[in-house]
């Protein structure tokens, strides 16, 4: 059975995070577990309006030339993966929204953050102590 036979009842149900993002299933709006709404900019889709205004934002201070450049979604890794008792035990990654390299060198990490969900505090305490002397911001 295809995606394209589900009936309309599941295809509701079918979630925004699931391996097949609901925008490209036929028939179904995706469905956001936390009312964000997807936003597209320049090409790029982020999660929310908030993270494309941010981008925006960081988009005209690279024009003004206070900032040098933009990463998208840097990756930390808090805890390494490994293997127990045959298992094969997946790491802990947390990913940023933005790397910001300021015209000066200086280099700062940002959220945007419209709810803080327990997954997200248990993994900023991680980053935070794992990478102490990192700048990092919540917006």
């Amino acid at each position: 059975m295809g995606w394209d036979n589900l009936p309309p009842h599941l295809m509701k149900r079918i979630r925004s995070d699931s391996v097949t993002p609901a925008s490209a299933l036929p028939c179904c709006e995706p469905v956001m577990k936390y009312k964000n709404k997807i936003t597209e900019v320049d090409g790029i889709r982020f999660d929310s309006e908030k993270e494309a205004d941010y981008y925006w934002q960081l988009h005209w201070m690279m024009r003004e030339g206070t900032v040098k450049e933009v990463e998208l979604q840097p990756k930390f890794v808090l805890q390494p993966g490994y293997k127990r008792e045959g298992k094969k035990i997946r790491p802990i990654i947390y990913r940023a929204d933005f790397k910001v390299t300021e015209a000066d060198g200086h280099i700062y990490y940002v959220d945007t953050k419209g709810m803080k969900t327990p997954v997200y505090l248990l993994k900023k305490k991680m980053l935070l102590y794992r990478y102490p002397d990192i700048d990092f911001r919540e917006v």
